[in-house]
């Protein structure tokens, strides 16, 4: 009884990050950890409106653009608060498809407004991607 009950306590988390009702489903973005999120990113797709939603701290500055075929998202390190704040994009199909990546920019000693700190910038280890197809 005791394999049972946890097979089922398994079976309901599972279930409760991916789900497929009338044209939705969301994924969870794994291997979050050492970037900017606090929060692992999940991905929903509502009858073709596919949007990401993530939590970073309240300084991290987000913005993202359509580069080929990746919605790339870039959070860009800009001190630290005791806030969080959840942010929601809405991410462009190409080809039927959906692709998305987080690019994480840090503050080491520069001023990270300077073009020159972003293009000297190195990427994380990690980086969350994800991708939603749908005929």
């Amino acid at each position: 009884m005791k394999n049972f009950t946890i097979a089922i306590a398994v079976l309901l988390v599972m279930a409760s990050f991916t789900t497929n009702l009338t044209n939705s489903s969301s994924t969870v973005l794994s291997d979050f950890e050492g970037t900017l999120l606090e929060s692992a990113p999940v991905m929903e797709n509502n009858n073709g409106d596919v949007t990401v939603t993530f939590t970073v701290d309240e300084n991290v500055l987000v913005s993202s653009a359509l580069i080929g075929s990746s919605n790339e998202i870039f959070l860009v390190e800009n001190g630290d608060s005791e806030s969080l704040k959840t942010v929601t994009l809405d991410l462009q199909p190409v080809n039927g498809m959906v692709k998305t990546a987080f690019n994480n920019i840090y503050e080491s000693n520069y001023d990270v407004a300077a073009m020159d700190a972003l293009l000297n910038a190195s990427e994380p280890e990690k980086r969350p991607k994800g991708a939603i197809i749908w005929d």
